[in-house]
């Protein structure tokens, strides 16, 4: 009995034409979706106007502590102690309890500083108190 090896004449393939009309469908169908959201928009309505407005949405302010290498805190530009912190830390949350606070140390300074300053600002009644760091690539 001989057994016959296939040439390279006779080798298998995929059929990317099916791939190809699957892909195409896809494009038309996203096509056809966006000009849907287009059709949303009439721009010959127009819109009432409001003496004060207000976005629906508004993302939270971040407030930014740095804390330095020698135990200094800084709020925006003001450098400060930590009862000053904790002090407009709380008059921040009384204009907005949304407020999160973001706590950059500097990478010398000592962990009971940085600490400190979360725990300043969870006192003052922030919701979210995070640590700022930078990722090496």
């Amino acid at each position: 009995m001989r057994i016959r090896r296939q040439s390279a004449e006779h080798r298998e393939f995929i059929d990317i034409a099916p791939l190809i009309d699957v892909m195409f469908i896809l494009i038309i169908f996203f096509l056809a979706t966006t000009t849907f959201q287009q059709e949303e928009r009439d721009e010959k309505v127009s819109l009432p106007e409001a003496a004060q407005g207000q976005a629906i949405s508004e993302a939270p302010k971040v407030i930014i502590v740095n804390v330095r290498q020698d135990g200094s805190y800084l709020l925006g530009t003001k450098e400060m102690d930590l009862a000053g912190l904790q002090t407009a830390l709380v008059s921040a949350v009384k204009e907005n309890p949304d407020h999160k606070v973001l706590v950059r140390g500097d990478r010398l300074a000592l962990h009971g500083h940085v600490a400190a300053a979360v725990l300043a600002a969870k006192q003052a009644g922030v919701r979210e108190a995070n640590l700022g760091y930078q990722a090496r690539p």
